[in-house]
């Protein structure tokens, strides 16, 4: 799970385009080329599920994010109650195997 406007990964947008360009300034172009954003993690099934959040963020309105945040976790828990501990097992081997696969594109 995530939050429709978070963000997950391993070094920061500026960290990555420092690394692979030796400057910050293509951060934009490192961010994207990370699929940071909630979208991009559940395509890369990354994340199973987002969570909407309130109008301007979670943090405009803490009441409506914790209703949402309590619904989000107890469908997951009653999804996950469903199949046997070794059926959870298999598929967590399994997509965490998946984690770091690639698709290789054209250069532009």
């Amino acid at each position: 799970m995530i939050l429709q406007y978070s963000t997950y990964s391993v070094i920061s947008p500026e960290g990555c385009a420092s690394i692979l360009w030796k400057s910050a300034d293509k951060a934009s172009v490192a961010a994207e080329t990370l699929g940071i954003t909630a979208d991009r993690l559940k395509a890369n099934g990354l994340v199973d599920r987002i969570i909407e959040e309130p109008l301007g963020g979670a943090q405009r309105d803490w009441d409506t994010m914790f209703q949402s945040m309590r619904r989000a976790l107890t469908d997951t828990l009653a999804e996950l109650r469903k199949p046997s501990l070794d059926a959870l097992l298999a598929a967590r081997y399994q997509r965490l195997r998946a984690y770091g696969s690639f698709k290789e594109t054209p250069a532009k």
